[in-house]
């Protein structure tokens, strides 16, 4: 399992939610994983900076909806 934390800086308009940054910290995930595999949010942070997002990739074959056993 890899792990990434990544800064998402939206842009300043009225129009964003927290929805948009969640879907560029996914695009993100997928391009930095190497992978067209989801990738899951693990967690969130507003900061002055931007929004602080953790990812990991899924290695699991069905995908990030299915939690591991024994977690």
């Amino acid at each position: 399992m890899a792990i990434k934390a990544l800064i998402v800086k939206p842009k300043l308009r009225t129009d964003w939610d927290i929805g948009d940054v969640l879907a560029i910290a996914r695009s993100e995930g997928k391009r930095l994983f190497r992978t067209n595999e989801n990738v899951r949010v693990v967690w969130i942070c507003d900061s002055p900076y931007g929004h602080v997002v953790i990812v990991e990739s899924c290695n699991q074959p069905s995908g990030c909806k299915m939690e591991e056993k024994g977690k």
